[in-house]
């Protein structure tokens, strides 16, 4: 009897291992979700965003700055004299204590109020003043002019 006890589950595992060498089966499609279409990114309004620090937060210093942007591209001016801004690109300044500046200016470089990321970088660590401050995340295009709707301000306090 012991015999026949072995014989059964030495037989099992290969009865189950000649059902795995038939011919495997056609994978069976899961449905896919439609992608959207070109246009609905296209029609999207773009935006830029602080995602650090929240609007009203407080903080200590130095703040750590953190943007985001959709629905256009971010990217670092390039290397040489721009002669015509590229469409649908630009990058990232940061208005420290200011408002957000007219669709169509040009955000002047070297002030000490507006910081530059024309590297494309979108975070960073500033020292700031304790007290109040406001900032005001505005993208420019390559030649550092505004772009419509694309800026966003916040309120923080540093701490002491």
């Amino acid at each position: 009897m012991k015999f026949a006890r072995h014989v059964l589950v030495l037989a099992l595992p290969v009865a189950l291992m000649a059902g795995c060498t038939s011919a495997p089966e056609a994978p069976k499609e899961e449905p896919k979700a439609a992608a959207p279409a070109a246009s609905a990114t296209t029609t999207s309004t773009p935006r830029v965003f602080f995602i650090e620090p929240k609007d009203g937060a407080t903080v200590k210093s130095p703040v750590h700055l953190k943007f985001g942007i959709e629905n256009y591209q971010l990217s670092p001016v390039p290397a040489g004299e721009v002669t015509e801004a590229r469409p649908g690109m630009g990058h990232h300044h940061v208005g420290i204590d200011q408002d957000c500046l007219a669709p169509g200016t040009v955000i002047v470089k070297g002030t000490p109020s507006w910081v530059h990321f024309g590297d494309g970088k979108s975070e960073i660590d500033t020292v700031l003043t304790p007290g109040p401050h406001k900032l005001s995340l505005q993208l420019g295009d390559d030649k550092h002019t505004t772009q419509t709707g694309l800026c966003e301000t916040i309120h923080i306090t540093v701490e002491p």
